[in-house]
């Protein structure tokens, strides 16, 4: 009784976070100030072609990047996922995940995600064109280690550590951060009806350091030849992410209300449909709520969001195929192919 008491106050608390959030939406002044804003970028299948929106059921290798929670579900003893899009500018995204079930311990996931921006021209103050042809290529990439399990029979909690990393020639930035989330399914004793609760990229701020910030000094100058510029030291985009599922038979439909503080709050809508528990049809659309005391900012290019999805048993592998498309205004269309396999 004692052991379903203290539940039932995490569910009021969980509750809670819900209503207040609603209250205060993101401040929309403060878009463009935080940095590492390289976690933002979604990866995966199934959850990101329905917007985001499926943070209670999100389940496996998937979850790791959407709600760690999900990854106390995994289907078989172990799953790896792999993943790959390509984004506005033309950059390539990659992510790569495993995950392996360690029985009443939990279960254990490493995950990887890296940009590649191509060859970007070096420009100076007397090559401002960059027909020198010297070239650089930023280097940005999270790793993640994550652990779930199962709380109870209903409540899956999960949490992830990650090391965010970017660099540029002769300067670099390092910071360290952590997802946690949370699942309960069943809810109110409604079979298929689950609450998911998720707050990401909780940590230290970055700032650039390097010989780059080095600035020669000017002739006459009483200081030191040289001295250094010093960079911002900026939060990382924090946010808190509450959700809801109901599964009636063959379809899912989800919503979920997403919290930042470095850009509007969005609104989730996602459904997906199971035919035969082999093809599997998604989509999904993000409304931006706009920040009354900043109207007008913060528009975003980004709304509706398809996908579709093929699960295949192969003796004692599952394979797994997910496609997402995601047009976007004025920037060109970002599409995503992801390949999983449990054993």
């Amino acid at each position: 009784m004692r052991f379903r008491k203290k539940y039932n106050l995490a569910f009021a608390l969980v509750m809670l976070l819900i209503c207040s959030s609603l209250l205060f939406p993101g401040d929309a002044s403060r878009i463009g100030t935080t940095a590492g804003v390289q976690v933002q970028v979604p990866v995966g299948g199934r959850t990101f072609g329905m917007s985001g929106a499926d943070i209670a059921n999100t389940s496996s290798v998937d979850a790791i990047y959407w709600n760690p929670a999900g990854l106390g579900n995994i289907e078989a003893s172990g799953a790896g996922f792999f993943s790959s899009s390509k984004i506005i500018a033309d950059i390539n995204v990659n992510y790569f995940s495993v995950a392996l079930s360690a029985g009443k311990i939990g279960n254990i996931g490493i995950s990887l995600k890296s940009f590649d921006f191509g060859d970007i021209p070096i420009t100076t103050v007397d090559d401002m064109d960059g027909d020198g042809g010297a070239t650089y290529s930023p280097t940005f990439s999270t790793i993640g280690l994550s652990y779930a399990r199962h709380l109870s029979d209903k409540i899956n909690f999960g949490i992830t550590g990650k090391v965010i990393y970017e660099s540029i020639p002769r300067a670099k930035a390092t910071s360290l951060a952590f997802d946690i989330g949370i699942q309960y399914q069943n809810l109110m004793d409604i079979e298929n009806l689950a609450i998911g609760l998720v707050v990401q990229n909780v940590g230290q701020n970055m700032e650039y350091g390097g010989s780059g910030l080095l600035t020669e000094a000017n002739e006459g100058e009483t200081f030191d030849n040289f001295f250094e510029r010093s960079a911002s030291s900026d939060q990382l985009p924090t946010s808190l992410k509450m959700g809801m599922s109901y599964k009636v038979g063959p379809v899912l439909a989800a919503a979920s209300y997403l919290v930042n503080n470095n850009q509007r709050d969005e609104l989730l809508l996602g459904g997906e449909f199971n035919l035969a528990n082999i093809l599997y049809l998604r989509g999904g659309y993000a409304y931006a709520i706009e920040d009354p005391d900043n109207e007008g900012i913060g528009e975003t290019a980004y709304g509706l969001t398809g996908g579709a999805g093929l699960r295949y048993d192969l003796g004692n592998f599952k394979l797994i195929v997910d496609y997402v498309y995601r047009p976007t205004e004025d920037l060109g269309n970002e599409s995503i192919i992801a390949f999983g396999v449990g054993f």
